[in-house]
């Protein structure tokens, strides 16, 4: 090992790699915000799915008992068929669904019991469905859309960050947590033309795919917007959350990829490592022979991977309280 990787598989290294990986998806974003997370989402999702999986699989999933993963796959399963059926019934309860996967993760956490989670959960989604919380707006943004989304990749994060600073005590990683944060502000205030140029195909699949998160982040931050097809590529608020989403993406995959010395996803065996390099290298042909072919066959695992991540949220959020206690 050189001495530049062994100063890169530092605690401070890390943290510095990691701002140098912020800023660098910042600049990218403000050029193509939609082409870089057209291609992140296609080509670093499905490595990070895949190697997030198998290292999750590594720690038990951060839970008691492997089996008690199966809620998740079962849920994502359904929401994956109400997705992509649109006669399904079961599109009309998708937040329902997401609902009952936090508080079962919730459960199985705090009380570390399969009938217990089992038992609260069910309970939450006959109070869900009387409540009519699919039609409830607040609740389809904060479940419906965000938590798969920008909780995921932007908040949860960041929250990993603070959490290594907080326990590890690092200058480093604070300024880290800073420049995380500066970067994701920045596509408010600095305002530069967009003159990124877009096939119809990859206007297709944002506006197909991908707007929602869009109009939905700028509901919240009250931008006004028509409904016009085109307004995300041509508005500028529009465009600027969209650098904002293209950030998000783009940083999360690549902290990801950076922590292998620390985090290890690698260290597995090499057939299992043969597996993952198959699976993903077949997932980018799926994306490029057809992207929808590729969102519709990838779904399933991308909801899997946001499932089976939360039970490590939940402890990432108890080590900050306690490390925020004890600083």
């Amino acid at each position: 090992m050189s001495w530049l990787q062994k100063i890169a598989a530092t605690d401070k290294g890390i943290n510095l790699t990691n701002m140098v990986l912020m800023l660098l998806s910042t600049v990218i974003a403000f050029i193509i915000p939609f082409k870089l997370f057209l291609f992140v989402y296609a080509v670093l999702g499905p490595l990070h799915y895949l190697t997030e999986i198998s290292w999750l699989d590594k720690k038990n999933f951060f839970i008691k008992q492997k089996t008690q993963i199966w809620p998740y796959i079962v849920i994502a399963l359904l929401l994956t068929v109400a997705i992509f059926n649109e006669k399904s019934i079961l599109r009309y309860y998708s937040v329902s669904l997401i609902i009952c996967v936090v508080v079962y993760t919730l459960c199985l956490v705090f009380s570390g019991k399969n009938s217990v989670a089992l038992l609260v959960s069910l309970l939450v989604l006959i109070i869900a469905l009387v409540i009519k919380a699919d039609k409830i707006m607040f609740l389809i943004l904060a479940f419906g859309i965000f938590l798969p989304t920008i909780i995921h990749v932007f908040l949860f994060t960041g929250l990993f960050v603070l959490q290594g600073a907080l326990k590890n005590k690092s200058v480093t990683a604070f300024i880290s947590l800073a420049v995380f944060i500066a970067c994701a502000v920045s596509f408010a205030f600095i305002h530069v033309p967009n003159a990124e140029i877009l096939s119809v195909a990859e206007k297709g699949y944002i506006q197909k795919y991908f707007s929602i998160i869009n109009q939905s982040l700028a509901s919240v931050f009250n931008i006004s917007f028509s409904r016009n097809s085109n307004d995300i590529f041509e508005m500028p608020a529009l465009i600027a959350v969209q650098r904002f989403i293209a950030f998000a993406y783009t940083y999360h995959y690549l902290n990801w990829f950076s922590k292998t010395s620390v985090i290890k996803w690698h260290d597995v065996s090499k057939s299992r490592l043969g597996v993952i390099a198959i699976l993903w290298l077949v997932s980018v042909v799926f994306y490029y022979v057809d992207f929808r072919l590729g969102f519709m066959v990838l779904f399933l695992l991308s909801m899997v991977h946001v499932f089976l991540e939360l039970p490590l949220n939940v402890h990432s959020v108890k080590g900050i309280i306690t490390g925020i206690k004890n600083h």
